[in-house]
């Protein structure tokens, strides 16, 4: 894996040697992907041919104009998440923007933090609870990029109240010509940073749309993204130590509640009069197996309990009421959530008892998200079977229903993937009640076979999708070529802007979904 002749060189003259590296004990770290061992299999097939850190805007437009001079391909990644960072293609270059973590400005006024790609959740919320502000945090963890975050889908434990991916302001996006595009209100005269949208065309889609463009399209070097009130103390209330902590709010300011019911349906309709009413912070289902792993201090202890515990914890609603006026807003809102669990028979789950005890901790991960590296230690490897597909809460239960947990039990029946019977998802309430997403947990052995049962399923989840004319799962780089065709053949477009955007497809080239169908 090496760079065409003089690359190299160009590259360290622009940036100096002490940021790039193509030493095979570096970039044999970029080729890694944790999601599953089929994609192990295949890391280190394509290792970067070198690792490139920029420290600003004009390194990474210096970066891309050098990768069209010499024709070498690269990867703009924020904090290595997900699978479209590692390269699929030789001659590759990682752009990591580690030296990039700075956070530019937190305007308190209006409500906005302006940052670089390396910023993570942790770190900005950390500043902005100082100030009386928060921000929705990914559940994929407080360790990762505010930046990639907000271009992948923007979801976070508070989408409830705050929204669904409603974050990206102004942004400063190198495109893969080396040109900078400033889009929202960083395009007007004073190049301020407030406002997302424009006057004229509106380039956000373009940017994000459903859930980025994975590096396909240039690199975005700093994003404005909405911040929001909060009511909480200014230091996060961590009490205890690792593997045995929680999180103490304010009661009279933050109160949980874990409520039971009858049967799925009847949490579902309780999440629609919770939105509705227009109460509430935080509304999700919580399945049983991330509930458990989350309080679980090893794997022993998980296995231990798990066999009688998911007996007990079934359609379990968890929902978080905050006081962002006042403790009387709390009050409020307690009173109409009692209304509404009566009328839907539900049933709340006391303090204090042994599920209680296991589920209190989603106050904190609700407002920053710190355990879900836990999920990966039940079996070795977790995901989640056609996550990702955005609808009305109904159509989230019936696609769930009618073909996830069907696929997920066939893996159960080969024994591929841990014994649930519960069919209960991590199912979340955005924008009170308008949106909602479901994500069916499996967790399988690290090993091949299983990791295929998990791929095929995934894309099964799409082909079952467009079959029912359902919301597809997230349909990554060339799985857009399964759901285009149902979706008003919105493949070829974004092809054509991948092709127009970026001709000599340098830029990460098979995303947001490669030149070609795969065979």
């Amino acid at each position: 894996m090496s760079l065409p002749k003089g690359a190299y060189e160009a590259l360290a003259d622009a940036l100096g040697p002490a940021n790039i590296c193509d030493d095979p004990g570096v970039t044999c770290a970029y080729s890694y992907m944790w999601l599953l061992h089929s994609t192990h299999a295949q890391s280190g097939r394509y290792r970067p041919a070198a690792v490139v850190l920029p420290g600003n805007t004009r390194d990474v437009q210096t970066i891309i104009q050098i990768a069209n001079r010499y024709r070498f391909n690269y990867i703009p990644v924020g904090t290595n998440l997900l699978q479209p960072t590692i390269p699929a293609r030789p001659d590759t270059v990682i752009i990591d923007p580690k030296r990039m973590n700075a956070i530019l400005e937190i305007d308190e006024k209006n409500m906005y933090a302006v940052v670089q790609p390396y910023v993570t959740y942790a770190q900005l919320q950390a500043e902005t609870m100082k100030r009386g502000l928060t921000i929705t945090v990914a559940e994929a963890g407080a360790q990762v990029s505010v930046l990639a975050n907000n271009m992948f889908q923007g979801m976070g434990g508070t989408g409830h109240k705050f929204g669904f991916n409603r974050g990206v302001l102004g942004c400063d996006w190198v495109l893969p010509t080396g040109e900078i595009l400033k889009i929202g209100s960083r395009g007007n005269a004073n190049g301020e940073w407030f406002w997302g949208d424009c006057a004229g065309l509106n380039l956000k889609g373009l940017l994000r749309a459903d859930s980025g463009h994975c590096g396909g399209l240039g690199m975005v070097t700093t994003m404005a993204v909405k911040l929001f009130p909060y009511p909480g103390p200014k230091v996060f209330p961590v009490k205890g130590s690792n593997p045995d902590f929680t999180a103490q709010f304010p009661k009279d300011r933050f109160r949980l509640n874990l409520i039971k019911f009858p049967e799925r349906k009847r949490l579902i309709d309780a999440m629609y009069e919770i939105g509705h009413a227009e109460i509430a912070a935080c509304v999700h289902e919580e399945p049983a197996s991330m509930v458990l792993s989350y309080a679980s201090p090893s794997v022993e202890a998980f296995w231990e309990k798990w066999p009688e515990f998911k007996k007990k914890w079934r359609n379990v609603l968890s929902v978080t009421l905050i006081g962002f006026s006042s403790p009387g807003q709390v009050a409020y809102e307690q009173k109409v959530l009692d209304a509404i669990v009566e009328e839907q028979g539900g049933e709340y789950i006391k303090e204090g008892s042994e599920l209680w005890t296991i589920g209190e901790d989603n106050l904190g991960e609700q407002i920053r998200c710190g355990f879900s590296n836990r999920l990966f230690r039940i079996a070795g490897d977790f995901f989640v079977i056609g996550g990702f597909s955005f609808d009305s809460i109904d159509q989230s239960y019936k696609m769930s229903e009618e073909y996830m947990w069907p696929i997920i039990e066939e893996g159960q029946g080969k024994g591929l993937f841990i014994d649930d019977d519960t069919h209960n998802d991590w199912l979340n309430s955005y924008q009170l009640g308008h949106y909602s997403e479901t994500e069916p947990l499996i967790y399988f052995e690290h090993d091949l076979e299983a990791g295929g049962a998990f791929i095929n399923g995934y894309i099964r989840t799409i082909t079952e999708a467009v079959k029912r004319k359902m919301a597809p799962t997230w349909p990554l780089g060339p799985m857009n070529y399964i759901a285009g065709p149902h979706m008003c053949n919105y493949h070829e477009l974004v092809l054509k802007i991948k092709k127009t955007m970026d001709p000599r497809l340098t830029s990460n080239p098979d995303y947001p979904l490669p030149p070609e169908p795969p065979r």
